[in-house]
């Protein structure tokens, strides 16, 4: 079996020891790339050890699964820990837990480690995870030893997040947009982070080159926009790699790492706060092209 050539730092997920690498593997742009590329890079940021990896019912209209079942054979699967995204976006029992058992099939697997519920970008999503039976069935699987860890994915604007929150669930995993740009414009960094991190939750930074802006390297460099979401209190961050060539620079980026310190921290936040202040550089928290069509769907948007 291949070995990691490189070593990842590894930050605590929970309290009992849970750890996971500071870089986690999302997949789905990934999955747009097709079935043999799919299986390539998962196996190659496992490999490099990368040992949590996202995926969704939604990616790909479900192939995303299949190939990732694929992927995790050969000793694999226990290798990584899988973060699920839950796509039943009118958060309701039924639809959560047939999702459930068909992921778990997919991936041929007993257990899924993180349930996350995706897209928590509407403000009745809090009630309706409540009131139709979403959380239920997520309580439920954990309650069973089929979760370890419950989240949820919060993207578009931090009262929602905070919304749900403030329901009183523990949560054990909050997913939240965190880049330069993000500090200035609705920021999760300074309204839910906090927040999240005083509940004792572990923190999992999302866009952390803000849905594709940061490449250009117009403003801010992906190289220190990366440095940027590592160096904030995360266990992890989400990146995602749509090629093998992505993930070696990537993995180059997570095996250098090297937090900056808060002077350094600020002055990329002043780089980006000149242009951050409109949102143009994260349209995911001020339009709609980012959210899934299932999300749209389920509340009534075209």
């Amino acid at each position: 079996m291949p070995k990691a050539v490189a070593p990842l730092e590894h930050r605590a997920l929970d309290r009992a020891g849970g750890a996971v690498s500071i870089l986690s593997l999302g997949t789905r742009r990934l999955a747009e790339a097709g079935q043999q590329a799919t299986i390539r890079v998962v196996r190659e940021a496992i490999d490099h050890g990368v040992n949590m990896i996202e995926v969704a019912p939604a990616y790909a209209d479900g192939r995303a699964e299949r190939w990732m079942g694929m992927a995790l054979k050969d000793g694999y699967r226990e290798r990584v820990q899988i973060l699920w995204q839950c796509c039943a976006y009118k958060r309701d029992y039924k639809t959560a837990m047939l999702q459930f058992e068909a992921t778990r099939e997919q991936l041929r697997s007993e257990r899924l480690e993180l349930w996350s519920f995706h897209e928590v970008n509407y403000d009745n999503d809090p009630d309706w995870m409540y009131d139709h039976g979403g959380l239920d069935a997520a309580q439920e699987a954990r309650d069973q030893g089929r979760v370890r860890w419950i989240g949820f994915q919060s993207e578009k604007s931090p009262h929602i997040a905070l919304k749900l929150l403030a329901r009183g669930f523990a949560w054990d995993v909050v997913l939240m947009p965190l880049n330069p740009f993000d500090a200035s414009f609705r920021s999760f960094e300074r309204g839910v982070l906090p927040e999240v991190v005083r509940r004792g939750s572990a923190v999992i930074g999302t866009k952390p080159l803000a849905g594709g802006a940061i490449p250009g390297g117009k403003v801010i460099k992906p190289d220190d926009a990366l440095r940027y979401a590592w160096s904030l209190p995360v266990s992890t961050t989400l990146v995602g790699c749509d090629s093998l060539a992505t993930l070696k620079k990537t993995l180059k980026r997570a095996a250098a790492f090297q937090a900056f310190h808060a002077g350094e921290m600020d002055a990329l936040r002043q780089k980006a706060r000149i242009t951050a202040g409109d949102g143009r550089y994260e349209r995911y928290k001020t339009t709609q092209e980012f959210d899934g069509a299932g999300g749209k769907a389920a509340h009534g948007f075209a």
